[in-house]
């Protein structure tokens, strides 16, 4: 497809940003706190050293100059390079240009945008996390259409306090036409040390080896007794376009949605890699097409049941049965023996005052 990618990198006209500005919600105004703290930065060495030079005297403080006084000079040095970072940091990211940009980027490509979304209520495996505080899209562009495609990034926050972790993906989600069972396929390019970059740890069992090399570039996992399913959609047509154009990516198959995820953003400001995004949605989308004819056998049998045997194509059903509409998670035991090991090593260290 043709991309218009002129407002990403085009001048701006101020007064437009301006107005656009106005329109944002609070959640990605600038905050006051990310403006003041890098001014609190910038004037504290200052007002500290005029304090010390009006007390020793600058020709004392020069004639006393050694070792000691440049360490005790670093921090104030150092406070206001970490003020202006952090102050081009809070520009750069809270004055609405890069929002500004890729509302005029959706606008001018015929999709919509929503510089922030609270949830999503998607189905994938990076929006339901156990035990989250909050959680949100930023930068939301979609489409409508054949298929419908929606391109943001994802921000998920779980516990709080000294418990609170941050986790950030991005993520293309496109709706497909019917249902199909939960497949994973763990892109083996993003992984570190031998574990997956995937947000959930899956069982084992449920891999599923394919043919030629896919095993190089993805870890296909599928549900129990839907091996023939998956066989039956990653056709070796399908394969190719997922190693030549999706690699990169880990792909997660739920309900009706087909999900890319990368760690990081993929809404941004980068002509290029919208480019990328596209092209591979489009791709995509043309190969599965082909899986709009799939459907699940075990639904087919329990209308046999009530039909007598005979299921004719008006009663064939759509969707998955329960069975092959969710992967199993492994459980995570290492916080299990990491409990039991600090309990021994309590137990040895006091067993004599106990």
């Amino acid at each position: 497809m043709t991309l218009d990618t002129s407002p990403l990198t085009d001048r701006i006209d101020h007064r437009a940003l301006r107005a656009f500005r106005r329109t944002l919600p609070s959640a990605v105004r600038p905050r006051l706190a990310s403006v003041v703290l890098p001014f609190v930065f910038l004037a504290f060495p200052v007002v500290f050293l005029a304090m010390v030079l009006k007390g020793v005297g600058f020709d004392r403080v020069i004639g006393d100059f050694s070792s000691s006084s440049v360490m005790f000079l670093v921090p104030v040095i150092a406070m206001p390079i970490i003020a202006i970072a952090l102050l081009v940091r809070a520009l750069r990211s809270r004055n609405g240009v890069r929002q500004f940009r890729i509302d005029g980027f959706a606008r001018a490509n015929s999709f919509s945008y929503a510089p922030w979304s609270k949830g999503p209520q998607l189905p994938g495996m990076i929006f339901s996390r156990q035990g989250q505080s909050s959680a949100y899209s930023t930068d939301v562009v979609s489409r409508e259409g054949e298929p419908p495609v929606t391109i943001a990034n994802h921000t998920l926050v779980v516990g709080s306090g000294k418990n609170r972790t941050v986790h950030r993906w991005g993520y293309v989600a496109i709706r497909l036409t019917t249902p199909l069972p939960n497949i994973v396929l763990d892109a083996q390019k993003n992984n570190e040390w031998g574990r997956p970059a995937l947000p959930v740890a899956l069982s084992a069992g449920q891999r599923l080896s394919l043919e030629g090399d896919f095993d190089r570039h993805f870890a296909l996992y599928c549900p129990s007794g839907y091996e023939a399913d998956a066989l039956y959609l990653f056709t070796p047509d399908v394969m190719a376009k997922f190693i030549d154009n999706a690699a990169a990516f880990d792909i997660e198959i739920v309900d009706d949605y087909l999900f890319l995820y990368a760690q990081g953003e993929l809404s941004t400001l980068d002509p290029d890699l919208w480019k990328q995004l596209l092209s591979v949605v489009e791709i995509l989308s043309q190969r599965v097409r082909q899986w709009e004819r799939w459907r699940d056998e075990r639904l087919d049998a329990e209308v046999a049941g009530w039909t007598g045997g005979v299921v004719p194509n008006s009663a064939r059903r759509e969707g998955v049965a329960p069975q092959g509409r969710r992967l199993a998670r492994r459980a995570e035991w290492w916080w299990v023996i990491g409990g039991i090991l600090a309990v021994i090593g309590f137990y040895n260290l006091f067993k004599d005052i106990l």
